[in-house]
């Protein structure tokens, strides 16, 4: 036998890029990922090639973020590095983190997106109405549109700008009939931009929009005594040298490793199975939108682990228990906020704390209560506490209570706690309860 020498990470990634260039794309990303992997130190390809192929994939992935800069929040931090990655499904993943200010949202957001190549991500921290219809054409298509703080104005301008937002998260394309100048003429001509995107952004507000927060998974900072400690330490060993800073290595074997991912079709065997469990909530009409982010999810840790997933007949990768497992683990808690009745981890420790001042053995806090008070108690910001009580009011933890008018005016609105217990049960089944019966034939297949 003749002898065969070895192929290279550079080579079978350069090899997928002219596969994938025969038929020209709708975006430029292929172009640019192949001019990107040529110009790649082949140790780095190599080294992203072994990560890829790691059983231990994301507990290496959550470790490399954490040398990245960011201290705690393992599934905030991992969710983010799956959104990030659903950028190459026809049906990307959206994201928005809540917390309080200082809560660390847009450190961990942009630490993350470090790790994804230039080419991919879209760094917009503010977008006019028109933004993403005057992109160039292409620019946006599989790429991670990045934003910053969410605005907390509420006008005709705001709205139309995550209108826009919204048609490309649902549509995957944009299209708008504009007038435009041509000529000396003034012509109505059609433009669209293509995508799709993934998307993220951050927002101290505690309610969002419907129309865009059913569209997204709603994650939340971490708050607590404990990961605050954990950050203060983590700072004090880089300042005083005893843990060295992110190191470059880490970060370009995230690139290479997310430059050498395909997009290629996943099937989830399995989805009819999870369908008919997930039909308890039936009756809310916003499962109609979280079972797609299920099944992105799932497709997103199926595409991350393609050189360890099987393919069926049709070269498509075979989604397996694993990639559910990810999901579950990631999405319970976010969706039981849509899906159920479960409160934000914020709002669940926000109530603790009134509680907790309500049930006080000394100077307790009256009951009911005013905005103004727990404020006054907790030393809490305006708009935290202002949002933490809607929701607790919404999801039925709170009532509102009659109070005696005092002085001119109405009385200021008043709250008392209920008998209602937060369980905090995930919404979604464990994998025993999946695979217990999986459904014949191989699923629908959704390209990545």
């Amino acid at each position: 036998a003749a002898f065969q020498r070895p192929v290279s990470a550079r080579e079978v990634a350069l090899k997928n890029c002219k596969s994938r260039t025969q038929s020209p794309p709708e975006d430029d990303l292929v172009a640019l990922t192949r001019r990107e992997i040529e110009a790649t130190d082949p140790a780095v390809l190599d080294d992203a090639e072994q990560l890829l192929a790691d059983p231990a994939l994301i507990d290496r992935i959550s470790a490399d973020i954490e040398a990245a800069g960011v201290a705690g929040e393992e599934d905030l931090r991992l969710t983010l590095y799956m959104i990030g990655t659903s950028r190459l499904l026809r049906r990307p993943l959206a994201g928005i983190v809540q917390g309080q200010s200082s809560s660390g949202k847009s450190y961990t957001i942009e630490r993350v997106a470090a790790m994804f190549p230039k080419e991919s991500v879209i760094h917009a921290t503010q977008m006019t109405p028109q933004a993403l219809f005057h992109a160039q054409a292409g620019s946006l298509s599989h790429r991670w549109v990045v934003a910053g703080e969410r605005s907390r104005i509420d006008n005709d301008d705001k709205a139309e700008a995550t209108r826009a937002l919204r048609e490309m998260l649902a549509a995957g394309r944009l299209s708008k009939m504009m007038p435009v100048k041509l000529g000396g003429e003034i012509k109505t001509v059609m433009i669209e931009q293509p995508g799709p995107i993934a998307f993220v952004e951050s927002t101290t507000a505690a309610r969002i929009f419907e129309e865009d927060a059913n569209r997204c998974i709603l994650l939340s900072t971490d708050e607590r005594r404990g990961q605050t400690k954990t950050i203060l330490r983590r700072l004090a060993l880089y300042v005083s040298g005893k843990v060295a800073p992110p190191a470059v290595d880490v970060l370009a074997r995230h690139h290479a490793l997310q430059r050498l991912l395909e997009r290629r079709d996943v099937v989830i065997p399995y989805a009819e199975a999870l369908a008919a469990e997930l039909e308890l909530y039936a009756d809310r009409c916003e499962c109609r939108r979280a079972f797609p982010m299920i099944l992105s999810m799932i497709q997103a840790s199926t595409l991350l682990h393609q050189r360890q997933r099987a393919t069926n007949d049709n070269g498509s990768l075979i989604a397996g228990p694993a990639d559910y497992e990810l999901t579950a683990r990631l999405l319970s808690g976010p969706l039981g906020r849509t899906l159920g009745e479960n409160l934000s981890d914020p709002a669940r420790r926000f109530l603790d704390r009134v509680i907790a001042e309500v049930d006080a053995p000394t100077d307790p806090l009256p009951v009911p209560f005013t905005a103004s008070a727990v404020r006054h108690r907790l030393q809490a910001g305006r708009s935290t506490v202002s949002g933490f009580l809607a929701e607790l009011e919404d999801k039925g933890y709170l009532e509102y209570a009659e109070t005696a008018p005092s002085g001119r005016g109405r009385p200021p609105k008043a709250w008392r706690p209920t008998d209602r217990a937060d369980d905090g049960g995930d919404v979604l089944p464990p994998c025993r309860i999946v695979f217990r019966d999986p459904p014949s034939g191989s699923g629908s297949a959704e390209m990545a």
